[in-house]
């Protein structure tokens, strides 16, 4: 049995409340889509304590934003459509920054041929390899872990995991900008840009310019209370988009167009973007 090593505090936990929250979706007889990785992730920590903590939390974030959980469904399903239309035009190099316990190499329809190559801390990434061999889930795609710290030389390891700057990429930027500062996010979309092919295809998340004011204190509080925080929010997605090179359409968190008929609370405030180059 492959052992497994729970992620520290931090966004390591945030990444286990989001594949939680993922469980929970997959388990309604409606749900936007079915995530195994994540119930095989609830099943190996069922005796850990880290759970407990996580359970708590989102019992508090059901308590004071009602109808946010509905969000993750819909930023899940929303970002699989996505990924799925990129590859459905012949890409078939996909990439996403902070993978967490992400499980769409598992359980997304892929052509073949893709390459997914899934860029996380080390920890992380231990924890993300580990997990898909104990549960025997056969992949959909040919899958790379990517051992970086995306405040550094992330590129240099994308490049050494058999990464081809040279082919159209599906990029994926979920759960991660808020977390960074301003600096850092420009100088991520600007390596994205540079090992980007003409064709390629970007889908990202990021907080509304509201989250870091008064308006988002209560959520803030929740997020901090794992161990994290937000650093930056804005609301010039498609302008910033632009000015690296990408055509963007950009969505609201709660935009019915996107929702599949759900309600989204109104917090915390999101953008979901889906651009091409």
């Amino acid at each position: 049995m492959v052992e497994l090593k729970t992620p520290s505090v931090g966004v390591g936990q945030t990444a286990l409340f989001t594949a939680w929250m993922r469980q929970l979706e997959s388990e309604r007889p409606d749900g936007l889509f079915r995530d195994p990785l994540a119930a095989a992730m609830l099943s190996a920590l069922a005796e850990d304590p880290v759970l407990g903590e996580v359970a708590e939390v989102i019992k508090q974030t059901h308590n004071s934003a009602a109808g946010f959980p509905t969000y993750f469904a819909v930023r899940t399903r929303f970002l699989d459509d996505e990924i799925l239309a990129g590859v459905g035009t012949g890409i078939r190099q996909v990439v996403t920054l902070a993978a967490g316990v992400d499980g769409r190499t598992v359980r997304l329809a892929l052509p073949a041929g893709t390459r997914w190559f899934e860029v996380e801390l080390p920890e992380m990434t231990r924890f993300k390899d580990a997990l898909i061999a104990r549960s025997g889930l056969p992949l959909a795609c040919e899958r790379h872990g990517v051992a970086a710290d995306l405040r550094e030389d992330w590129q240099s390891h994308l490049r050494a995991a058999g990464f081809d700057p040279r082919q159209p990429t599906v990029w994926l930027v979920e759960g991660l900008l808020m977390y960074l500062t301003d600096a850092a996010g420009e100088s991520l979309l600007a390596g994205v840009t540079e090992l980007s092919a003409p064709g390629s295809r970007l889908m990202l998340e990021h907080l509304k310019a509201a989250m870091l004011q008064e308006e988002g204190r209560p959520v803030r509080e929740r997020v901090e209370e794992q161990g994290a925080k937000w650093l930056s929010a804005r609301d010039d997605i498609e302008e910033w988009l632009g000015g690296h090179g990408w055509r963007a359409r950009v969505y609201a968190g709660d935009d019915a167009r996107i929702g599949h008929g759900r309600t989204v609370a109104p917090l915390p405030s999101c953008w979901l973007a889906a651009a091409e180059l």
